[in-house]
């Protein structure tokens, strides 16, 4: 499970996504170097890199789950079970890849919205590699720029089909227009109290603070985190200061945080907890993560790898002393 949200404040954009996961994953900061030609393996053509790229990696596997590059646009690949579909053969005349690397190859190559849209045309998504060694995942993406347009992208049938999303948020199954018409249920949730009601003659009060929230729904299901987080971006200030707003990120993805016992798969035998917050800012060209064992936020700067010319992984701190 993944929940992504974007907003903007005057300086600049943030936009960042929770991780959530059965397993531990020894995740990590990814570096990708611009001009760099070993990051996009598709067979038979060689693609390099346009914008040095930072964001987090697994293992030692080169791939990005989420990330910003040089440029200001940000990304982030999230589940979507059950609803992605990709294509059974090569298309001539098109760039054939898997899930992973299309999102890689958008995130390294692409300076904004605008190209990532025109980009996503070229690609399909196959079942599995040309080699048949790496199976697709059933992801879908979210890219916001570093001048508020946002896209969302999802598989079907090998094509990643685009949606304008003003909202800023991205959570998982099902298809992104379902959550845009479900959050036609909550027309009436806001952030104002409501102070009183009349109930046949009874004026009634509210018990205490955020009364105009009722309803509003706090369980982890993909919709309900999706209703969540777009009316807390909806309702963000907009003058914000850089920092005020990289920690209003961080809240309201808090509010999709789960916590450990929360969430039991009774079938698979596992339970899901986040593993990871991350929340990237435009103006810094930074990437901030808290992880599950360690919850300090720790800072990472594009600015501060660029004189690498090799793709690099960078350790995070897993633990803290309390």
């Amino acid at each position: 499970m993944c929940t992504t949200i974007g907003f903007s404040y005057p300086e600049g954009i943030v936009f960042g996504r929770t991780l959530e996961v059965s397993v531990k994953l020894d995740n990590k900061i990814l570096y990708i170097p611009k001009n760099n030609k070993e990051f996009l393996k598709i067979k038979d053509r060689t693609f390099a890199t346009k914008y040095a790229t930072i964001g987090t990696g697994f293992f030692n596997i080169a791939s990005l789950g989420d990330g910003i590059n040089e440029m200001g646009l940000m990304g982030s690949s999230n589940l979507f079970p059950g609803y992605a579909s990709f294509a059974k053969e090569a298309v001539e005349g098109k760039i054939n890849t898997i899930t992973s690397t299309a999102f890689d190859y958008l995130l390294s190559r692409c300076k904004d919205v605008a190209e990532v849209r025109e980009e996503a045309e070229k690609l399909v998504l196959l079942e599995k590699d040309r080699e048949g060694e790496l199976q697709a995942t059933s992801n879908h993406f979210f890219f916001m720029d570093a001048e508020g347009g946002k896209i969302v992208l999802e598989p079907k049938n090998g094509h990643l089909v685009p949606y304008d999303n003003p909202y800023g948020v991205l959570t998982n199954a099902p298809e992104f227009h379902w959550h845009e018409t479900n959050l036609k249920n909550y027309l009436n949730i806001r952030p104002e109290n409501i102070e009183t009601k009349d109930f046949n003659g009874t004026v009634l009060s509210k018990f205490g603070e955020g009364s105009g929230a009722v309803g509003l729904p706090g369980d982890f299901t993909p919709p309900s985190r999706f209703v969540r987080s777009a009316f807390f971006v909806a309702h963000t200030p907009k003058d914000l200061e850089r920092q005020a707003a990289i920690l209003q990120g961080f809240r309201i993805l808090s509010q999709a945080d789960i916590p450990t016992g929360a969430v039991v798969d009774l079938k698979e035998g596992h339970k899901d907890e986040t593993l990871y917050t991350s929340i990237m800012d435009t103006k810094s060209k930074a990437y901030f993560i808290k992880h599950h064992d360690n919850i300090t936020i720790q800072p990472f700067y594009l600015e501060d790898y660029q004189d690498k010319s090799d793709i690099t992984f960078i350790e995070i701190k897993k633990e803290m002393t309390l």
